[in-house]
């Protein structure tokens, strides 16, 4: 199914947080991202770029504030020769198919087409057109890009089923698959499962599904972060249930406060610089000794524009992970990207530490 979001007026294509939030809506539901199109609430070609994506898409959904609804109303109803009334309290095309507050769907040429009604307040309607039905989203563990694409096409092939690969960062891959016309999705779901068992598991994200297994396994996570500023904690608590695992984390920026708050020895910060294997070493100690936890997450690097050196240039971090029976695993990593990406990279490779160092607590065996 080819689907898209288009979006009315400059005040929700410019609103971040709303953008994100409808983002998430529409992914969930579609279990994909579509195609994205913006359009001034007043542009004079809205009735003819609404045709033109109605005829090029199966399904389009028109975001727009309340205070578009009513234009994008009018237009709809200009084009499918329809009249607005009034329905549970929403003035929507009489033809429409569903409507419930801040939303209605209604076809067109055998098209779907679903307004959002969106307040500035954060409140968006339910998408009431049809979604992918043979899809799955699955993740490899370890593995670089290419080995995943060369070991899962055979597969696709075999049971026509089609593939994106999408690293988060290298060694942890985001696998859509979609049955095509006569596709055996279920049957590639288990060959895929029997081929990597101890490296996949099944889910959207990371972060939900190792929230889900610590939550389960009645187990706590604590993080001590340096360059990543919070980044680790805050993915992790955004997923619903996240208090059931993560009772508190430590960001712990200068090296005073490592020393204060973690106990990183003076002569490691001294000898080898906060940057270093053997500081994030003490930081998994520090934060677990201090949160009682079962596992630690840390990170410390540079992720600049500026403070790299020819011996740790821009793009060094030490990203490690540690447990209470005193294993530890820790990566020197050499990232590039400007700073924001190098945080989140950072972030998603303890993601990876923590999922490949741990099969047995996260990964299908």
């Amino acid at each position: 199914m080819n689907h898209a979001l288009l979006i009315i007026g400059n005040t929700l294509r410019t609103n971040p947080p709303l953008r994100q939030y409808l983002n998430r809506v529409y992914t969930a539901h579609f279990h994909e991202e579509g195609d994205a199109f913006f359009v001034a609430r007043n542009d004079t070609k809205l009735l003819f770029f609404l045709e033109e994506l109605i005829e090029r898409y199966e399904t389009l959904t028109i975001a727009t504030l309340d205070d578009g609804a009513s234009l994008i109303g009018k237009v709809l109803c200009t084009l499918t020769q329809d009249a607005l009334v009034l329905q549970s309290q929403v003035l929507a095309p009489s033809k429409s198919l569903h409507v419930a507050p801040g939303s209605y769907t209604l076809k067109h040429n055998e098209k779907h087409i679903n307004v959002l009604q969106i307040s500035l307040c954060g409140t968006i309607g339910p998408i009431f057109s049809p979604s992918i039905q043979e899809h799955s989203t699955f993740h490899l563990v370890g593995l670089d890009t290419q080995s995943c694409h060369l070991l899962l096409e055979p597969l696709a092939q075999t049971f026509d089923v089609s593939l994106h690969v999408s690293p988060w960062v290298e060694g942890l891959a985001r696998v859509e698959a979609k049955a095509q016309k006569y596709g055996q999705l279920e049957h590639f779901m288990k060959s895929t499962l029997s081929l990597f068992g101890g490296k996949f598991f099944l889910g959207n994200e990371p972060m939900s599904h190792i929230v889900k297994h610590l939550g389960a396994n009645k187990k706590r996570l604590t993080c001590a972060e340096s360059c990543t500023g919070g980044l680790i904690a805050s993915l992790l608590t955004k997923v619903p249930g996240a208090s059931r695992c993560i009772h508190g984390t430590l960001v712990t920026y200068s090296n005073g406060i490592k020393r204060a708050w973690l106990g990183v020895d003076e002569g490691i910060l001294n000898t080898y610089g906060a940057v270093s294997e053997a500081c994030v070493k003490d930081m998994l100690e520090g934060a677990l000794k201090a949160s009682k936890s079962h596992f630690a997450l840390a990170t410390s690097g540079i992720a600049g524009p500026d403070g790299g050196s020819e011996q740790k240039p821009v793009g060094t971090v030490f990203v490690g992970v540690g447990d209470n029976q005193g294993a530890h695993v820790i990566e020197r990593l050499l990232l590039h990207g400007d700073r924001e990406s190098i945080q989140t990279q950072s972030a998603y490779h303890a993601f990876r530490i923590l999922l490949q160092t741990y099969p047995q607590e996260f990964l299908t065996k």
